[in-house]
């Protein structure tokens, strides 16, 4: 199923495989930059695996072809006991190390003069969690769980976007604000008053506000 054989899609060349992670293999999907000469990348982090999440997700494959769009090179990947990458659920800390081990990879492989961790949900978290230790660029944080996860010691000084719903009804959107307003270095906010947790009916606005923010 996962190979290093790439084949052509939308833009860039795209692959499935697997890489060595801490606790074993970790799946990724790959797409390089659209424009051969760029070193443009993001990495998508997916929602909770214990809820379902995979980086099949609709939330993130919408982030992924958004970027694709713009030139961007994509990694998305399942964390550790998701699918195809071994391992079992660890509680966020092991996850944070699935996205080290990622990116690592994606250096060592790739040309990356600009690194964008994204992350849906879950995925926010574990991204914004490794944001200053990877020396990431740039953040694109999706309905971070604010009440469901620590998020006391985070505080970003890279730039960074933050989505929110404002009828999201798995993580407190008003718990997200109140957050951000405490911080020393505030995130771009783009809310949709009437997007749920998952964006349902809400993907073509989602896709349109990656497109604006990162052009």
């Amino acid at each position: 199923m996962y190979s290093d054989r790439g084949v052509e899609i939308e833009t860039g060349c795209y692959m499935k495989k697997l890489i060595e992670g801490a606790v074993g293999k970790i799946a990724i999907r790959m797409t390089r930059p659209g424009d051969s000469s760029a070193s443009k990348w993001v990495v998508l982090s997916h929602p909770h695996p214990q809820f379902g999440g995979t980086m099949n997700n609709k939330v993130i494959t919408t982030l992924e072809r958004a970027f694709q769009r713009l030139g961007y090179g994509t990694v998305a990947y399942n964390f550790r006991g998701v699918e195809a990458s071994e391992g079992e659920y660890d509680g966020g800390d092991g996850e944070q190390a699935d996205l080290v081990a990622v990116v690592a990879w994606l250096r060592q492989n790739q040309d990356v003069g600009h690194l964008t961790l994204a992350g849906f949900s879950f995925g926010s978290y574990i991204a914004l969690k490794q944001a200053e230790y990877l020396k990431a660029d740039a953040i694109c944080t999706v309905a971070p769980p604010v009440s469901m996860m620590d998020f006391s010691q985070i505080a970003p000084q890279m730039p960074w976007i933050l989505i929110q719903g404002g009828q999201d009804e798995v993580i407190n959107a008003k718990e997200v604000l109140d957050w951000l307003w405490h911080l020393p270095k505030q995130p771009d906010v783009y809310w949709r008053a009437q997007a749920s947790h998952f964006f349902h009916g809400q993907l073509v606005w989602l896709k349109k506000v990656i497109e604006m923010a990162y052009h």
